[in-house]
């Protein structure tokens, strides 16, 4: 019986090892990792789940947290045998901290997901180490970041080992087909965060792209570019293209063909108009997104910047009529030839996106930058295709009503009109475009300035397209939206008082200061990944009556964003443990213990804590 113990408890031992690689706990979290097989071929790629296990009075940021400055989550690793392919990500959940401004956090049970491909691995055990940086916080204050390793021990044989059940209670929630980390397999990954500015823009993926578009709406971001693509129908180049666009369809559709048969044709063939626009400008999205790095890393460089600019004022000049920009007269004669049926249709779809390029020219400019700097190629071709709709939906509506033709507005000074506006919004995007390398006190008014003077000249000296009352109330409505938006962007920042902080990097510093001064002493702890610090900073520190207060004081901020030996003294001297703290002191350095602040606080309750300190 003893035997069959032992060897149960032997083989359970040996199970629970392939399940649970690693397994290790602080007072903030336990973290257990898990991988998917008992063991794998020399070829296998490897999937691994580790699962961290938060304490409820906790969280830990995000591995994309609001701030550069906060400490993020982050997995890297040690060792030749193995490289990281990807790692899964969970998505983080906001955190309200206690001036209600949120933060990316996990919390509870969080899983993440990592992807291991073989480099220099042996049949047999290979030995690769994980590590885990995090820093935890709770509802006051933030503690000084950790770095845990964990050291997986993988079997290698010559052939492909069973999925461990255990494990894919976890496994079975990550979605390895859509890592949102991907490392160069050419860079040591431990190197990674010195060179994680270069890598976010090389290697965004199709999960950061579906990130971002959760944040800000995805459904927002698709309506407003199908908004545009129908706002780019009345530009001059391709408004005129409307009415006869429409009567070739009709012309194609009607003979012996019944009045419902002909409308019904109508229809399909300008849905197959709009897939041969969608066709050209979705291609153009799809190369903007696999080449992201060239749109991305050249927008940082200032004379792409003042190239792209220069672009934009090129084109706006001919919206003002001082030279017109038009097709090659080949290409617009085979856009007008006479092709029949959907193939017809879809060609002419094709050719009208060139026709139309000194007007929509812009907009796909900046939408092609916009998608370079996301780098998914789906979200690439989504946005294209939606504003390939938005250009090609009224002709697939006239198509079926082309009796509504008469009914369409016809060309006319209006039109003048409506180029003299996209001239204006070419202009302001070519002064957005130049916002990196003019200076910020600079560009914060001329900018504003300049929206000012074009909604002004549109209502004081602009007549064009008078006889069109339509137009005329469109104009007025987005000329006071103009002058009232740049207004806004020139009022005042709210003038804000600010504490004028002493520092020092030592006891002894700390103590010349205390003795130089002779006065009640606040010591504020501070580092930059400490959230509820920089709150203090924003809210508590800048209000009148506390920086007038402080005036009564000696105000020393230690940083402890980077710690040595000196700054570990001064921690264990003050019983700091987390940050922030706020040390209250007589004017001969001692402390008022009862008084000590941890955690973010509203002025009104902080001036108290200032008005004990005097008495």
């Amino acid at each position: 019986m003893a035997k069959k113990i032992v060897l149960f408890l032997f083989v359970f031992g040996f199970v629970f090892s392939k399940v649970q690689l690693f397994s290790q706990e602080t007072e903030h979290l336990k973290v257990n990792v898990y991988q998917s097989k008992d063991f794998y071929s020399a070829k296998d790629t490897v999937k691994i789940a580790v699962v961290l296990d938060i304490n409820s009075k906790y969280h830990i940021q995000s591995w994309k947290p609001k701030d550069e400055n906060f400490i993020k989550t982050e997995i890297t690793s040690e060792g030749n045998t193995y490289k990281i392919s990807g790692i899964v990500y969970p998505k983080d959940k906001p955190y309200k901290l206690e001036s209600n401004e949120e933060i990316n956090v996990y919390g509870n049970e969080t899983i993440i997901g990592i992807i291991l491909i073989p480099d220099k691995i042996n049949i047999g055990i290979n030995d690769f180490k994980l590590k885990l940086n995090y820093q935890a916080c709770d509802d006051k204050v933030c503690f000084p970041p950790k770095l845990l390793e964990v050291l997986l021990k993988i079997e290698v044989k010559d052939i492909t080992g069973k999925d461990i059940a255990a494990s894919q209670k976890f496994l079975s929630k990550i979605d390895f087909s859509k890592p949102n980390y991907i490392p160069s397999l050419n860079e040591d990954i431990s190197k990674s965060e010195e060179k994680k500015d270069t890598a976010n823009v090389n290697k965004t993926s199709d999960s950061d792209a579906s990130d971002y578009f959760e944040e800000k709406g995805l459904l927002l971001s698709i309506l407003i570019i199908f908004l545009g693509g129908l706002a780019l129908n009345l530009t001059p180049c391709v408004y005129p293209l409307i009415p006869i666009t429409i009567s070739f369809f009709g012309g194609m559709s009607y003979g012996q063909e019944s009045s419902k048969q002909s409308k019904g044709k109508s229809i399909v063939m300008g849905i197959f108009y709009a897939l041969g626009m969608s066709a050209t400008y979705s291609s153009l999205g799809l190369f903007a997104a696999l080449t992201g790095s060239l749109f991305g890393n050249a927008l940082q460089n200032p004379i792409v910047i003042i190239i792209v600019a220069l672009v934009f004022i090129a084109l706006s000049l001919s919206m003002f009529g001082l030279y017109e920009i038009r097709i090659p007269q080949k290409l617009a004669l085979a856009a007008n030839q006479n092709r029949a049926g959907y193939l017809g249709a879809f060609i002419m779809g094709l050719l009208v996106g060139f026709i139309a390029a000194p007007c929509i020219g812009p907009f796909v400019l900046s939408l092609l930058v916009y998608v370079g700097k996301l780098g998914s190629p789906f979200y690439g071709f989504l946005l294209f295709f939606v504003l390939s709709m938005g250009l090609g939906f009224p002709y697939i509506i006239l198509a079926a009503f082309s009796s509504s033709l008469n009914k369409l507005p016809r060309s006319g000074e209006w039109m003048i009109g409506v180029k003299l506006i996209f001239g204006f919004i070419l202009i302001g995007m070519a002064i957005n475009t130049m916002s990196p390398i003019i200076p910020t006190d600079i560009f914060s008014i001329f900018y504003p300035a300049y929206i000012i003077f074009a909604g002004l000249y549109m209502i004081i000296f602009d007549n064009k397209g008078l006889n069109s009352k339509g137009y005329t109330k469109f104009k007025y409505i987005l000329a006071i939206a103009a002058v009232i938006y740049g207004t806004w962007l020139l009022k005042p920042d709210k003038v804000t008082a600010e504490v004028e902080w002493h520092s020092a990097a030592s006891l002894e510093e700390i103590q010349t200061i205390i003795e130089t001064n002779k006065k009640p002493v606040i010591i504020d702890f501070y580092a930059d990944w400490c959230a509820a610090c920089k709150e203090l900073d924003k809210f508590t520190y800048t209000e009148k009556e506390v920086a007038e207060l402080s005036k009564s004081f000696t105000t020393i901020k230690l940083d402890f964003t980077k710690s040595d030996e000196k700054k570990e003294a001064i921690k264990e001297k003050y019983n700091v443990k987390g940050l922030p703290v706020v040390v209250f002191m007589t004017a001969d350095g001692k402390e008022l213990k009862e008084i000590r602040l941890t955690g973010f606080e509203e002025p009104e309750d902080f001036i108290k804590r200032m008005q004990k300190t005097l008495k």
